[in-house]
């Protein structure tokens, strides 16, 4: 499963950006195996070129995933379309009417393996 995202991702690549954020939000929201990639979505893979269009579909999808499992334990909640200085998704209980926000986080291993200052908990 998680390979069939990343291979929607690559296709993305060289297509319309929000197009594609909207295709990756629906394969997430509709796969059966949502587990798998809610296990994998924290390390951005290698073969995902750094600040590349790649990368930051990548990181919606990983919004994507945030935002499906927050629906999994019963909370309505979306994803952000807004970029730079807003939360990527937003969640609200239907029973208690409370809101949060959050904001995904993806790492290279590569990277948070050089720097444990970036890594986070």
């Amino acid at each position: 499963m998680f390979n069939k995202l990343l291979t929607l991702i690559t296709k993305g690549e060289h297509e319309r950006f929000f197009d594609n954020v909207e295709k990756i939000n629906a394969f997430v929201s509709t796969t059966d195996n949502f587990l798998e990639l809610l296990l994998q979505i924290g390390t951005i893979p290698e073969s995902i070129a750094h600040d590349s269009t790649g990368e930051k579909l990548f990181a919606k999808a990983s919004d994507a995933v945030l935002s499906r499992a927050f629906r999994e334990l019963g909370l309505k909640s979306t994803v952000l379309s807004e970029r730079g200085d807003a939360a990527d998704v937003i969640a609200q209980s239907h029973i208690f009417g409370y809101t949060l926000v959050a904001d995904a986080k993806t790492f290279r291993m590569s990277r948070t393996a050089k720097n444990q200052k970036d890594f986070k908990v």
